[in-house]
């Protein structure tokens, strides 16, 4: 009996090896099957919203989060539409467009990603960018670990994170186990490229636990920098602006920027600075006293148009879309 146990152990060993390299040849055709879907579906999602030619419209395309797109209102009442509406009425035309990409909630990494799909479908003439906010807590898909202190265990193992996060096998079998009815949903989200949500409060990260703020700040640096070099190179103007009331990033860090780049800065803490000051805040807010209400994105939307207007960043292609 003994004699056979090791012509067995061999058997059993080669059986395996064939089933590990069986497994791993299905999971490598299962990540090119699911990326090729992706990438049609996602053609097929951006087809859907890049619809009117560029030279129809004169587009100002509004990137940021939650303060952006208007939480807790109807679009309509949100700052980038509130703008549209004013800039219609201003150039007595219809063809001039304010767009919030479909990916709201993110961080600046996420946004960073998906940035040249935005332009290329929107192809816009002004880019506004109010970002940065989500990044010390929402940290899929995040840029963080190239900042993070190099050589740290940590630092390696957030990376690590970060590269299974962009594998859709992996991907798909999270879906599998925590997606419940939500699964199928969650699958056309991914295959369209949305960017996965982190939860609110955010649970503790012990990767980041401790490392400070420098690595955020460098980490919105150069994220918020190459969507403006991107911008630029595309031919749309930039405006930066700081939010209505919150320091991270620092308002600071938004005049840097500006600078560094010689961009132009719609500087709106500053009538919300006062408004606080003379304990009106409950007016323009919600009761977090962070995203403000439809009187409050009033005031955004006239910081930015007046910006608009008073540097005739969209007067040549107003000009050119009345002509056709």
């Amino acid at each position: 009996m003994l004699t056979d146990m090791k012509p067995r152990t061999r058997r059993l060993a080669r059986w395996l090896v064939k089933a590990a390299l069986l497994g791993c040849v299905c999971l490598v055709l299962l990540e090119i099957l699911l990326r090729v879907a992706g990438y049609y579906y996602k053609s097929r999602f951006w087809e859907a919203r890049g619809r009117h030619p560029a030279a129809e419209r004169a587009t100002v395309l509004a990137l940021g989060e939650s303060t952006t797109a208007g939480m807790w209102l109807p679009v309509e009442e949100s700052y980038p539409k509130q703008l549209q509406a004013r800039l219609r009425e201003h150039y007595g035309t219809p063809r001039i467009r304010v767009v919030i990409p479909p990916h709201i909630g993110q961080n600046t990494s996420q946004m960073l990603a998906r940035f040249p799909q935005y332009l290329e479908t929107f192809e816009p003439d002004v880019v506004v960018i109010m970002a940065g906010v989500n990044n010390t807590w929402s940290l899929a898909e995040s840029n963080l670990g190239e900042f993070m202190p190099p050589g740290d265990w940590r630092t390696r193992l957030f990376r690590w994170r970060r590269w299974l996060d962009d594998v859709k096998v992996f991907r798909l079998g999270r879906l599998l186990i925590t997606g419940a009815g939500e699964t199928r949903r969650s699958l056309e989200d991914d295959l369209a490229g949305k960017p996965r949500m982190a939860t609110w409060p955010p649970e503790d990260d012990p990767l980041v636990r401790n490392i400070g703020r420098e690595p955020f700040l460098r980490l919105w640096r150069s994220d918020v920098g190459q969507m403006i070099q991107q911008a630029e190179a595309s031919g749309a103007a930039v405006l930066l602006m700081t939010y209505p009331n919150y320091d991270t990033p620092p308002v600071s860090e938004f005049v840097d920027l500006a600078k560094t780049h010689s961009l132009l800065l719609v500087e709106n803490h500053r009538p919300f600075a006062e408004i606080i000051d003379q304990g009106r805040a409950a007016e323009f807010f919600f009761e977090d006293l962070r995203h403000p209400n439809a009187k409050g994105y009033a005031i955004i939307a006239d910081n930015v148009f007046r910006s608009l207007l008073a540097n005739e960043l969209l007067d040549e292609k107003v000009r050119q879309v009345r002509l056709d």
